[in-house]
């Protein structure tokens, strides 16, 4: 039986060093594999940028509104402007 054992320790020992070569292997790529956190950023600056584009279009509106009420302003006190021309001459 110590005979057996004897033959099977050369065996044991390469498995050994297998699993430890693995292990590294596998604990290295778990710590320089950064595609999740590059993914995490990219959704992240993604969901920025969506927030900025919707506030840009409420300025936008906002300014087409201010630009709208200018040119009725304006086109009323033309109007008033003409008809004063001609109403006091």
């Amino acid at each position: 039986m110590n005979l057996g054992l004897l033959k099977l320790i050369p065996l044991f020992s390469s498995f050994a060093k297998t699993f430890i070569v693995n292990a590294k292997h596998g604990y290295k790529i778990k710590n320089f594999d950064k595609t999740r956190e590059k993914i995490d950023t990219i959704e992240h600056l993604i969901v920025k940028l969506d927030k900025k584009i919707s506030d840009n279009m409420n300025e936008i509106e906002n300014i087409r509104q201010q630009i709208m009420i200018s040119r009725f302003i304006n086109i009323v006190l033309g109007i008033l402007i003409i008809f004063l021309i001609f109403y006091l001459r």
